[in-house]
């Protein structure tokens, strides 16, 4: 079979499954990306247009009812669908009665993964969710499956992303909370928590999140660069735009699988130049504030190259941070995105009330509610056991109220 000819199957295999007949198929698209682990993903998407429509509106947006569909093309299983406005075709993909084992059924079927062993439950807002797993424990980078029906329990949306290892460095799990409760109150953090209901910042300790080790007990930690500087400079970003959709690749070459040229390592020289320009950056938009910024999280993606910038003094439960995007080239910074539109939402809040509580009076009510609880964590080459202490709960730190998120 010829590699159009499979493109072909796939299409006519989409429409009849999903009930799209009297569908305009109005646009396929193959394309490729980095994922988390380094790896190129490949994607066949297909683009359906309800009956009465042969374009797109006339703002370019998809009418009511659009279908858009993709396929893993180097395993030819689903990875997502989605019915725009959450409108499903009269005749579409329906289950019998929308039962969770149902669901679950399904699932497995067009993942090829088993439920309890390599998906599990997990809680969001769609009908029904999942997070991957490596023989029923949770993995990191979390994968997540997503599954949504209408009130007629038709599939208005489906999505499955992640990996799940097929092998891991297996362990018993060691840690115990009495052995890392140490670790666990250095982790406990004053933060300022916008509450939209009160439409105020609450005064909380609460548990940044942590990975342990299950071998040493412990903390991983995360790569963080302080940067510091010396004088001020006035080089403001002209921001160009910058497309953020996956890239492209020609039917003719995705077969043949290439490399992403985002799975490209960075070179120390590189990461130098990213360094500076960082700093440049900073050295013009805060310009006092030489110290309290970290650089992390650098990487490339989309043809681009990103780099985090956190300001690590803020007591705001959003920090504020910029994510550079710089050229894979040069290391220009040609655009940024920064953390103001979720700080602007709580603008006009009330102050938050000055803290009463010591972190130690805090730590002794949130030990209840901390959970410990055995990951299997990617290291770049492997899955090895790991611990992670989390909490929903945190304390009030004038009240002493627990809160629950």
């Amino acid at each position: 079979m010829s590699r159009h000819d499979q493109l072909t199957v796939w299409t006519e295999m989409i429409q009849e499954k999903f009930g799209l007949a009297g569908y305009t198929c109005f646009e396929t698209v193959t394309s490729y990306e980095k994922n988390e682990w380094n790896e190129t993903d490949y994607r066949f998407t297909t683009e359906w247009l309800p009956p009465g429509y042969t374009s797109r509106k006339e703002d370019e947006s998809n009418p009511k009812g659009t279908a858009v569909i993709e396929i893993d093309v180097k395993t030819g299983r689903l990875n997502s669908i989605i019915f725009v406005g959450r409108k499903a075709p009269e005749n579409g993909f329906a289950f019998s009665n929308g039962s969770k084992e149902e669901v679950i059924r399904w699932v497995e079927q067009e993942t090829g993964w088993t439920y309890g062993d390599q998906f599990i439950d997990f809680k969001s807002d769609h009908t029904f969710s999942f997070k991957t797993a490596y023989k029923g424990t949770p993995v990191v980078p979390e994968g997540f499956i997503d599954v949504s029906l209408d009130g007629e329990k038709r599939l208005i949306f489906f999505t499955v992303h992640g990996l799940v290892p097929e092998q891991a460095i297996e362990a018993d799990f060691q840690l115990t909370m009495e052995s890392i409760e140490p670790l666990a109150k250095d982790r406990l953090v004053f933060v300022e928590y916008p509450s939209a209901e009160e439409e105020k910042w609450l005064p909380v300790y609460m548990m940044d999140e942590q990975l342990i080790d299950n071998e040493t007990a412990k903390p991983v930690q995360e790569d963080r660069d302080l940067l510091t500087w010396k004088t001020m400079k006035n080089k403001k970003v002209k921001r160009k735009l910058v497309q953020m959709a996956p890239d492209e690749l020609d039917e003719n070459l995705i077969f043949d699988f290439p490399p992403h040229p985002d799975t490209k390592p960075i070179t120390k020289k590189g990461c130098k130049k990213i360094r500076e320009a960082s700093i440049e950056f900073l050295q013009s938009y805060v310009p006092k504030e030489s110290g309290e910024w970290s650089l992390s999280h650098v990487k490339r993606s989309r043809g681009l190259i990103e780099a985090r910038l956190t300001n690590i003094k803020d007591v705001s439960v959003v920090p504020r941070t910029w994510k550079l995007l710089l050229h894979k080239d040069s290391y220009e910074v040609i655009s940024y995105i920064d953390s103001s539109w979720m700080l602007d939402q709580a603008a006009e809040y009330e102050q938050a009330e000055k803290p009463v509580l010591l972190k130690e009076e805090a730590f002794e009510k949130i030990k209840p509610h901390l959970e410990l609880k055995p990951v299997y964590v990617y290291d770049g080459q492997t899955y090895r056991l790991y611990g992670q202490i989390d909490s929903k709960a945190a304390v009030h730190a004038a009240s002493g109220e627990i809160l629950h998120f």
